[in-house]
């Protein structure tokens, strides 16, 4: 079957759809840069120092019952941590024991090998004798982080074992 000549109409419409798509590929090309440059009057993305972002959160008061030399955390600290890959024994970096846990008058106390962490805590939310098994005596990493609602205390031990404490604020000694 032929379909005859092409007709003026046919011709027209081919020539308008060939038009709008070299005109759209034209914006596009002009929309479009390589050189990862922000647009203008946007800076660069703001950096951080040493890795750490300062974030403003504002401890509770300092209990009584911390000693007067702990220092408050202000950014998140790590106190070591643990590589794991597949099929291997855990890679301890800068890990310590953790020598002594106990919650009392509402005050955690976490005595390492290396310092003492004090945090408010409801003792209701500390670890039962059989937790705390798991945990003292064992090499430990900790995170004292600091975020915007709140601060919290993350333990892990080589075994695999996992903490958290959500707390008001936290000292070291």
């Amino acid at each position: 079957m032929d379909a005859g000549p092409l007709h003026s109409n046919d011709v027209l419409w081919f020539r308008i759809s060939f038009v709008t798509s070299v005109l759209l590929l034209a914006l596009l090309a002009a929309c479009g840069s390589d050189d990862d440059a922000p647009p203008t009057g946007i800076g660069p993305t703001p950096t951080t120092l040493n890795g750490s972002t300062v974030v403003p959160v504002t401890p509770v008061d300092k209990p009584l019952t911390v000693p007067a030399g702990a220092q408050p955390i202000e950014q998140t600290t790590t106190l070591g941590r643990f590589i794991r890959r597949a099929n291997e024994p855990p890679q301890s970096i800068e890990t310590r024991q953790l020598e002594d846990a106990s919650c009392e008058n509402e005050l955690l106390a976490l005595r390492t090998s290396a310092e003492t962490i004090y945090a408010p805590l409801a003792c209701d939310s500390f670890w039962t004798a059989e937790q705390q098994a798991d945990f003292v005596g064992n090499e430990v990493a900790i995170v004292l982080e600091v975020a915007a609602t709140r601060f919290r205390v993350l333990i892990e031990t080589a075994a695999g074992a996992q903490a958290e404490f959500t707390v008001p604020g936290i000292w070291v000694e």
